[in-house]
């Protein structure tokens, strides 16, 4: 964000008007003289990868999209529908506060919906629609879904960046069930009007069975970034329907006609580099000249590859023209156990004795049990078991050195099978404190990822726990232990049962139940700590790809 420094007596002026409280808000009048209304704020455009929610956060900023109108490949869906990793744009105006808005439409795309052709999981690469697909640590998938488990014939959607060799990276993959119909976006180029024919990155597109009607004013031609539905033969994409101008290109005439100072931020990785002239993100071109600003790094750093985010203005032929440029860092820190603190107000975790730091850009995504879709920090518990990946600020001559966390998974515990994290003790609760308990004089963690036999929910386990005898199955690293399983014996359950009619036979009953679940759940555990495992296998070996390949 753009913000126009004040000057003191500016301040001083507009902290008077509202009452010198800085409780409420307001915006400078203009500088004539005269204390009119504010004026109205302007609308922004922000381009870029969804990595939370809370409304829906884009480029560091947290959208409400309450009243928007969002459309993702023609479908008229709500916030409910989006997904962490999807690429999406958003039209609306941003706070004062620059990390708050709110949206009037936003628009999102699947690169990719089709087959897969081939994989190597080895190397993290698989093949869908004749496009290579580069899979990485940074990549999200859909719930309960693994690198491991993808096989050749599945159908996928695949949400996507391209890196300088024209790769699709991808930012997320779902299963797709659907086969009646594929997907395929991104700019056209030889494109043949005579046999009615163009490429997308790569693969050939036949267009003769399309219309060309909802154009919206665009011009079929080379540069133009479409969104094509229709069928893959192995070779050629025979495109049907509608050949529909792309929600993440700019080139659409109809699309700023209204503001031509309209603000626009837009991040991804770099490509197509021509120091100190130009590059592309996703095919979507960026002028750099003499006024452009760099934040975080100096030109220099600018190459292909690193990702960035981008601020500016359109130019006449509906380029980005570069006011400011700030590079940001692929993950490089892979950190894998159990939480040990979370400050709310420093902004930071402890993961195996490390701390990140949170910052706007930092993602959030629970796949746990629990399911969080507004995850983020304040609803980390100390215990969880997370998978951090970041990268290190190197110290200076002034600064210690800060580990930056990019992306923060919670999973199950006991989800990396980590065997010599187990503990077993058993005794009577001796106290309870917010969210532990005291057994044996060993505090423990407890979560509602806890599976607490007899209780149907946390709060009224702790309610109820002081002097309960319990067996207590948990994970230990670093001294914190947290809560996997906690039995109750059952004559703490019958005491506190308000119901009178408990006998023998239901008593037996139940062990008989408590049995086959302990013995089912640790077979379920195992298969989850081998299925968890191998997908963080896979993680390691994608990454290490993508760095080869950058």
């Amino acid at each position: 964000m753009k913000y126009t420094k004040l000057s003191p007596l500016m301040i001083s002026l507009l902290l008077a008007a509202c009452g010198g409280g800085s409780g409420g808000s307001s915006t400078p009048a203009a500088n004539n003289g005269s204390s009119s209304a504010p004026a109205a704020a302007k609308t922004e455009v922000t381009q870029g990868m969804v990595t939370g929610f809370g409304s829906v956060i884009v480029n560091g900023v947290h959208y409400d999209v309450g009243s928007a109108n969002i459309d993702v490949d023609g479908k008229t869906l709500v916030e409910s529908d989006l997904k962490v990793g999807q690429i999406v744009r958003i039209t609306g105006t941003v706070n004062a506060d620059g990390k708050s808005g709110k949206a009037s439409k936003l628009e999102g795309e699947t690169q990719l919906v089709g087959p897969i052709s081939s994989i190597d999981l080895e190397a993290g690469v698989l093949v869908a629609l004749g496009q290579t697909i580069l899979l990485t640590a940074d990549t999200f998938y859909d719930d309960d879904m693994t690198a491991s488990q993808l096989k050749v014939g599945d159908i996928i959607e695949v949400s996507s960046y391209l890196n300088s060799e024209g790769v699709m990276v991808a930012t997320r993959i779902d299963w797709e069930d659907d086969d009646d119909a594929f997907q395929l976006s991104g700019v056209i180029s030889a494109l043949d009007t005579v046999n009615k024919t163009f490429l997308i990155n790569g693969t050939l597109v036949d267009y003769s069975n399309a219309t060309l009607a909802a154009l919206r004013g665009a011009v079929l031609e080379d540069g133009l970034k479409l969104r094509v539905v229709g069928d893959f033969d192995g070779t050629l994409f025979i495109a049907r329907g509608n050949l529909h101008p792309s929600h993440l290109g700019f080139k659409r005439s109809d699309d700023f006609d209204d503001d031509d100072n309209i603000e626009i931020t837009l991040s991804g990785p770099v490509a197509d580099l021509i120091p100190g002239v130009s590059f592309t993100i996703n095919g979507i071109l960026v002028l750099i000249n003499t006024n452009t600003e760099f934040d975080d790094g100096v030109p220099a750093d600018l190459v292909d590859g690193v990702m960035v985010e981008v601020e500016g203005q359109l130019d006449a032929n509906q380029n980005l023209v570069a006011e400011e440029i700030e590079l940001n860092y692929r993950a490089k820190i892979s950190n894998k156990g159990l939480l040990e603190s979370v400050d709310l107000i420093a902004n930071s975790i402890v993961v195996n004795g490390i701390t990140f730091e949170i910052n706007e850009d930092t993602s959030f995504n629970d796949r746990s049990r629990s399911k969080v879709r507004f995850f983020d920090l304040e609803d980390l518990m100390t215990g969880d078991t997370l998978h951090v990946r970041g990268y290190t600020i190197a110290a200076t001559a002034t600064t210690a050195e800060r580990n930056i966390a990019s992306r923060i998974e919670r999973h199950n515990p006991h989800a990396f099978g980590n065997d010599d994290w187990k503990l077993e003790i058993e005794g009577v609760v001796e106290a309870v404190g917010i969210n532990s308990i005291t057994v044996e004089g060993q505090e423990i963690q407890v979560s509602p990822l806890t599976r607490i036999e007899g209780f149907a929910n946390l709060d009224l386990f702790l309610a109820a726990a002081l002097g309960l005898e319990v067996e207590v199955r948990a994970l230990t690293q670093n001294g914190v232990a947290t809560a996997i399983k906690i039995e109750v014996e059952d004559d703490d359950i019958n005491d506190d049962d308000d119901s009178s009619s408990s006998s023998s036979e239901s008593s037996e009953s139940s062990s008989a139940e408590t049995s086959s679940e302990s013995s089912s759940s640790a077979s379920s555990e195992e298969a989850s700590s081998e299925s968890s495992s191998s997908s963080d296998d896979d993680d390691s070996t994608s990454s290490a790809s993508s760095s080869s390949a950058a």
